[in-house]
């Protein structure tokens, strides 16, 4: 009786030493590899709005498609967009003949404006010229070496080269100022080039291409549609990069850090997983207490002596995913190798 008592206690013993050893070692693994059920899928989406409000008059493609980088999706009814180009064009073809016309007749201006400008050294010379000679002659008239006439005809020759300056620099002023500026005309053409390049690139956007490699989503229209610039016809989910985001908890996280592999199990692929990095570890979390209300701090008036772990989200980058069985919001399971 007593043999039976005592191996009924090595074996409680023994199971208890085991379960505390199963614990320890699925404590170091969750510690090693952590890992969450909660978690999902999810991809970059491109919201597929026009650049200009038009008419649909191609939609090349339907819901659910995928499509490739560049690939044309929907094109704008191009014809008044075309005509405001063609607008453009010859606005700024105008501009630049009466530029090159105005810059002929500046041209004239100015040749006129020298060769009036260049009478003006000759008159100064000439009134120089004549102010010595009588500043020469008017000492000599005390002696009878100079007559009376000779020295008024001295005194006509400074008045009229005097005039004879005046004139010519009041010609080259006034050539000067014919002169007129192209700079107004100049500044019309640099506008004319600018709304030019506007119009081809309204021209150009009126073809709209996929952004990048995805799948066309949420996509309820057909060509006659009106379309509104800014206002998507429909959603392309980004299938170039694919991350899995799972909610750890707040003991989980210790050691954890970017570039760190991990596996991320998919519902739709049993048995199988994808190979994954961690991206990025979210900076946290809204939490339920220590929040403001009308500029004052939330405390509440009761304490929850069961305090529950904080989970934080972590983005993990998938390699290669399988292209037909992921999907945005997909439920996964995420295990990281530390």
């Amino acid at each position: 009786m007593d043999g039976r008592k005592t191996a009924g206690i090595a074996v409680s013993v023994a199971a208890f030493l085991s379960l505390g050893g199963l614990s320890l070692l699925a404590a170091e693994r969750l510690h090693h590899r952590p890992r969450t059920d909660d978690a999902y899928l999810w991809a970059d989406v491109v919201h597929m709005a026009p650049d200009v409000s038009g008419r649909v008059t191609k939609l090349a493609v339907r819901d659910n498609q995928r499509v490739h980088r560049d690939e044309v999706l929907y094109v704008i009814d191009q014809e008044p967009y075309q005509y405001a180009r063609d607008q453009a064009l010859a606005q700024l073809h105008n501009l630049q003949a009466q530029l090159a016309i105005e810059t002929t007749q500046v041209e004239s201006q100015v040749s006129h404006a020298d060769a009036s400008g260049s009478g003006v050294p000759g008159a100064q010379a000439r009134l120089d010229l004549a102010q010595r000679t009588l500043a020469r002659l008017t000492p000599l008239e005390r002696n009878g070496f100079v007559t009376v006439e000779q020295l008024d005809q001295a005194r006509t020759e400074v008045a009229t080269a005097k005039a004879a300056l005046n004139e010519a620099q009041q010609a080259a002023t006034g050539a000067r100022q014919a002169v007129r500026s192209i700079a107004p005309l100049e500044a019309a053409v640099a506008g004319a080039r600018s709304a030019l390049s506007l119009a081809e690139r309204n021209l150009r956007v009126t073809v709209v291409r996929a952004p990048c490699d995805g799948i066309v989503t949420a996509l309820d229209v057909s060509a006659g549609e009106y379309a509104v610039a800014g206002h998507p016809l429909f959603t392309i989910v980004n299938t170039e990069e694919w991350w899995a985001v799972g909610n750890f908890r707040e003991t989980q996280l210790a050691g954890t850090q970017t570039g760190q592999n991990a596996e991320v199990y998919l519902v739709g692929m049993t048995g199988r997983h994808v190979h994954g990095t961690v991206d990025s570890l979210n900076a946290g979390v809204l939490p339920d207490e220590g929040t403001t209300a009308d500029g004052l701090p939330r405390v509440p008036r009761s304490l929850n002596w069961v305090r529950i772990a904080q989970r934080f989200p972590v983005r993990v980058k998938l390699i290669n995913p399988p292209p037909d069985l992921v999907r945005i919001g997909e439920t996964v399971s995420i295990v990281i190798d530390r």
